[in-house]
């Protein structure tokens, strides 16, 4: 085909600490960008060559997918689509919200744990057919990269089809394979293809989580189940050399009592040994297999999730609580649901009747896996959204991973059922002790500073700083008053657009939300989290517009907030329903605010300038001209931020007293529509900055060239956040000084 577009690299929401959309493309090799505003645009030339195994996958592909849509619901066709076709589009928002706070994610991606279980079956099905290692080899591997394409050929994927490639081929070669290099292995061969893959967040990911894995969790394990499975031998004729407690959760998942009376029935010597008694019981009830299995799944999570935690603050600013627990259920849901699920589509095509109960059994589990988390959110344990370090302090990240190191080559040398102690091993393992002690002591320390971040958000400086932050077409600025108290005015936003689904009968039909990060999540949260705030004293929405007020839902959720202030409460008005809703989930007071009220902070006064307090605030509207106007004055420096007001407003205002709106810096209402900005509010506040808040391609033609001449006019340097990125304005009473993300 060819296509007939506008090609950019033009960034949009521009802020210190949040991602950009060049940064993602360019991790996919993506040059640039355009739209296509019309099916006229796009030109079909003629059919090309293409590998006929490709395409019989993604027609395969695409007819599974149609028949998880025809077969289930929409939520859980959605899982099934992202967990075993790679396709996380049909995720609803709320379902994949979910599994985040769980900490359960992990499942609807898929990676290492499918390509390991298909090529696992499928070497087992090689083995029954041919002795050949190199076929069997060859047939698991086909398999493995026939799947990676099957589900779109992602980076995560390829990396475990190529770890895997590398593992199995080591039986073939002749040798025992080793993890740790395989794992190298597939590292340096992915780098070398691409060495932009080091700061790909995934390839990150992916290749610390399965070192935590390697390097940590399965050498504890091995370790206790030696402890646990220990008897006298020629190899071990001594006692295992480790504190009690160990030695007595070894012995309660791993000693098999009836093993071992086999083994004494069928020797010739005759001996005793004492073991944990509770061991035996666990035993004889046949629950030791499950409980070690919840035990390694326990650990395997922790282990993975607190290794990550640095990359999980910086990415995605989340800690789980609850995943160490959710992930043995979810875990074991998801092969239910992934066997439920095929079986039901195979049996489908003979009877709808015969294959309800399979649909049943699958939509459940579904059900229960998504909802899992829903009793640790009730109780607020889910999980915490954690802000992060930055400048010199983001060095406490890498200090992080020392002591994880020290572990890991701890662990490697951990000897603790062997022949009988020397005195220079006694020496060694005292000096490998105080080590591991001081490595121990570093490591709680370094975990509580990054968790509880006591001096993440550094110390007041004693200036008034606002910081307007590019969001596109919406407002959204920080206040942070001399002393530390925040105040966040507008959060940005955009109206969610929601597609009905249909689920096979009318009365299902209902509303779905894809899953995708607003700006209140994408941005502003981001832009707060990277300042390290995990709290913000106030939030302010100055009227009910979605591109002011949207974004704060996602604010409320993710940050201690000591209160919500407006000046109209319309409970008729959609989008201030859904603010109200999420503030009052969130356990928010909301304050109405008016004409007059004034707020002392030190040396600090916030003036409400607009619009005048009303009788019944749930009943009044909450349009451009009900916007608040704030008037912030530190010193001999004052500042506007005007909202979203409009003619009407701004004449009341240069008509109650003109000299109230004199400043040194206005945010210019209304985006620098022609509808604001009037000739007598401009020549009344004579700012000397003029700040607008806008996207670098309004569709409402905003900045106006006539408004932006009016302030030039009247004196005013005119910044727009879509050409500087964020703008941030700061001073001590004296001085201001501005600040811009991108430099002139």
């Amino acid at each position: 085909v060819r296509v007939a577009a506008a090609l950019t690299r033009a960034e949009r929401y521009r802020n210190p600490g949040v991602s950009t959309l060049t940064e993602f493309l360019e991790q996919r090799d993506v040059d640039a960008r355009g739209s296509i505003k019309s099916y006229l645009l796009v030109e079909r030339l003629d059919d090309v060559r293409v590998f006929l195994p490709v395409v019989m996958l993604e027609e395969w592909r695409a007819r599974l997918a149609g028949l998880f849509d025809r077969t289930f619901s929409p939520d859980t066709a959605g899982v099934l689509k992202a967990a075993l076709l790679g396709n996380r589009h049909g995720l609803s928002r709320a379902t994949a919200e979910r599994f985040r706070a769980g900490g359960t994610f992990h499942v609807l991606v898929i990676s290492g744990m499918h390509i390991t279980f298909i090529g696992g079956v499928m070497w087992l099905v090689a083995r029954r057919l041919t002795k050949s290692h190199a076929r069997q080899w060859l047939v698991a591997v086909a398999s493995v990269w026939c799947y990676a394409v099957f589900v779109g050929g992602e980076a995560s994927v390829v990396r475990a089809a190529l770890m895997f490639t590398v593992v199995a081929l080591a039986p073939v070669l002749g040798r025992r394979s080793h993890a740790l290099n395989a794992l190298g292995g597939a590292a340096l061969l992915l780098l070398v293809w691409r060495p932009a893959n080091l700061f790909d967040p995934s390839f990150q990911l992916t290749f610390l989580s399965v070192l935590a894995i390697v390097a940590l969790a399965l050498p504890l394990l091995l370790s206790l189940k030696t402890v646990g499975e220990w008897r006298p031998t020629s190899a071990t004729p001594y006692p295992p050399r480790c504190p009690r407690w160990w030695l007595v959760l070894g012995e309660l998942l791993f000693w098999s009592d009836r093993r071992w009376r086999r083994e004494m029935a069928r020797s010739a010597h005759d001996y005793s040994l004492f073991k944990t008694p509770l061991a035996a019981q666990l035993d004889r009830w046949r629950v030791q297999r499950l409980l070690g299995y919840i035990f390694a799944v326990t650990v395997v999570s922790i282990i993975v999730q607190l290794t990550l935690l640095p990359l999980l603050v910086l990415y995605f600013h989340r800690l789980s609580l609850a995943a160490p627990l959710l992930n043995v259920l979810v875990g074991a849901l998801m092969v239910v649901l992934s066997f439920a699920a095929l079986a039901a589509t195979a049996v489908s095509h003979i009877s709808a009747v015969v294959a309800a109960p399979l649909v049943w059994l699958a939509e459940k589990s579904s059900w229960l896996m998504a909802h899992s988390v829903d009793p640790f959110a009730k109780w607020g344990v889910a999980s915490m959204r954690l802000p992060e370090y930055y400048g010199a302090a983001s060095a406490l990240y890498g200090l992080y991973f020392l002591p994880l190191l020290v572990f890991m080559s701890a662990l490697r040398r951990w000897q603790p059922v062997g022949g009988a102690p020397t005195t220079d091993d006694e020496t060694k393992r005292e000096a490998a002790n105080r080590l591991l002690r001081f490595a121990a002591f570093a490591y709680v320390a370094l975990l509580a500073l990054i968790i509880v971040h006591p001096l993440s958000a550094g110390r007041p400086d004693g200036r008034l700083r606002v910081d307007f932050l590019d969001v596109g077409q919406g407002d959204a600025a920080l206040v942070t008053l001399p002393e530390g108290t925040t105040l966040l005015v507008d959060g940005g936003g955009r109206p969610r657009f929601d597609a009905r689904t249909r689920s096979g009968d009318e009365e299902s039909v209902g509303l779905f939300e894809r899953d995708s990060r607003g700006v209140g999540e994408a941005v502003v949260s981001e832009y707060l989290w990277w300042r390290g705030l995990d709290r913000v004293n106030y939030v302010l929405a100055t009227h009910a517009d979605a591109d002011h007020m949207d974004g704060l839902n996602d604010v409320l959720r993710n940050f201690k907030v000591g209160g919500v202030l407006v000046a109209r409460a319309p409970t008729g008005d959609e989008e201030y329903a859904k603010f109200a809703e999420t503030a009052e989930g969130a356990g928010t007071p909301v304050y109405l605010i008016g004409r007059g009220d004034l707020f002392r902070f030190g040396g600090t006064t916030i003036e409400v300038l607009w619009p005048p307090h009303v009788a019944d605030a749930s009943r009044a509207r909450s349009g451009n001209n009900d916007s608040v106007v704030l008037r912030l004055r530190h010193g001999g420096r004052t500042i506007i931020l005007a909202g979203d007001i409009e003619r009407d407003a701004e004449a009341q205002l240069v008509a109650a007293s003109p000299d109230e709106l004199r400043c040194d810096a206005l945010k210019v209402a209304h985006h620098g529509s022609r509808t604001s900005s009037t000739e007598a509010f401009a020549d009344a506040a004579r700012p000397t900055f003029a700040i607008i808040s806008v996207g670098r391609d309004s569709p409402h033609g905003h900045p106006h060239a006539e408004v932006v001449a009016r302030w030039r006019v009247h004196g005013a340097e005119v910044l727009t956040t879509g050409e500087r990125g964020a703008i941030t304005l700061s001073t001590d009473g004296q001085d201001l000084k501005v600040v811009t993300f991108v430099r002139p």
